[in-house]
């Protein structure tokens, strides 16, 4: 009787909370939220896909579950990805339903980084403004001579006067508040200290210089974040930022988003740094939204796009062995924007041995539009850009709103497990 009054707790406050989604005809076909239909797109495939044994996962289920009966606990999220994940389309739509599932699990913004200083483009939700000369450098770049950690870039001053400054957008639907910054750099010696503005009030400072590693915590909570630098000794002459995560004491869904435009696999892999790094967000659940760049190519090795895979999951697996992972097989696409890419139904394969190999899950875009060639329609349809490469906004959106349904039928099903 106690896990039926939950279940129904819980479907009762997903409706309270997302009163613009309704249950309808889809509901009755296995899906908890009626979304929007499009008669091209196979939603029999919008499902998230397990191993065998799926019960890793229930501890993802277990934290949810204790934050929308108890108000206790927390439940961190990464994603990994290339330009989707920079823009933050795919992952703000996903991180906005998580958090207002339920009221009380809005947790922190999460990983934030200045990519307006690559001239590129930065997510809407949050503004990075700086002062004083930076360089930068990314883990696209063919001749990179820099290391790179978690955020796959980084920038680079030499001038202690410089200043950068960190805000929340006001506008954005979800209010984000913090008291902890966590400031990632490179693990090297004779850097300057970043230190908080005096107007952030008083704090207190945990660093780990052989990992590159910062955590300032406030005593007040805040929605700015000012920084300058100070030099303690001859020795300091630069200071190299790999990016910020903002975060706070109170229960919730804290949903990072990692992404740089054009990246791939072997992009992530040439970040030293990156795996030792990311255990410092403690990820509950990681989301690897890669694939499109490996795919791109006339001579794409399925063996190669596997055994990066491998060496990919087995980096992290080192340092966050409690980590369940979500392998998104991306969207189909034009090769050179020309003709329709075989590559992508080879991934989706390769991923579904991922699956099996490590007991984890995933998700297909690839499927979910309908495979190969599926392209051409989207974009008559509006949800791909003409370059037939890029979903649009519309598409991400849409995209996000499937995974997350997929993800509460899961959960659902967890429900029904424990009765």
């Amino acid at each position: 009787m106690k896990r039926i009054l939950r279940k129904t707790f819980f479907i009762f406050t997903v409706l309270t909370a997302l009163t613009q989604i309704s249950f309808a005809q889809y509901y009755a076909k296995g899906y908890p939220f009626d979304i929007t239909y499009y008669p091209f797109a196979d939603y029999s495939k919008g499902v998230m896909t397990f191993s065998k044994d799926s019960a890793k996962f229930e501890r993802v289920y277990s934290k949810l579950d204790s934050m929308i009966m108890y108000g206790k606990g927390k439940l961190n999220i990464v994603q990994i990805g290339a330009s989707h994940t920079q823009a933050d389309i795919f992952s703000d739509r996903m991180r906005y339903r998580l958090q207002t599932l339920h009221p009380g699990l809005v947790g922190g913004r999460g990983f934030v980084f200045p990519y307006q200083m690559t001239k590129s483009n930065n997510p809407i939700n949050y503004r990075i403004t700086y002062t004083g000369f930076w360089t930068t450098c990314r883990n696209v770049e063919w001749k990179k001579t820099c290391e790179l950690g978690i955020s796959g870039a980084s920038a680079t001053t030499l001038d202690v006067k410089s200043r950068i400054s960190i805000t929340m957008n006001p506008q954005y639907a979800v209010k984000y508040d913090f008291n902890e910054v966590k400031i990632f750099t490179a693990p090297q010696a004779g850097q300057f200290e970043i230190v908080p503005d005096e107007d952030m009030g008083k704090y207190t400072v945990e660093k780990i210089d052989s990992l590159g590693y910062i955590n300032i915590k406030f005593e007040k909570y805040l929605k700015v974040a000012n920084f300058h630098f100070e030099k303690t000794s001859e020795e300091q002459n630069c200071f190299v930022l790999y990016g910020f995560s903002l975060e706070n004491d109170n229960p919730g869904i804290t949903y990072s988003a990692i992404g740089i435009n054009g990246a791939s696999l072997k992009s992530w892999l040439s970040c030293a740094h990156f795996e030792r790094q990311l255990q410092k967000l403690e990820p509950d659940w990681l989301v690897i939204f890669l694939g499109v760049n490996d795919g791109n190519s006339q001579n794409f090795s399925e063996d190669f796009f596997y055994s990066n895979y491998v060496a990919f999951i087995e980096r992290i697996k080192k340092y966050c062995p409690n980590t369940v992972f979500t392998f998104i097989v991306p969207n189909d696409f034009y090769l050179f924007r020309r003709r329709p890419n075989p590559a992508m139904e080879k991934e989706e394969q390769s991923i579904k041995q991922l699956v099996n190999r490590y007991g984890e899950s995933m998700f297909s875009i690839y499927s979910l539009m309908g495979g190969f060639g599926s392209s051409t329609i989207w974009v008559h349809k509006g949800l791909m850009a003409y370059d037939k490469v890029h979903m649009t906004a519309a598409g991400y959106n849409f995209c996000a709103d499937v995974f997350f349904n997929a993800f509460i039928k899961s959960y659902s099903n967890y429900l029904d497990k424990k009765k």
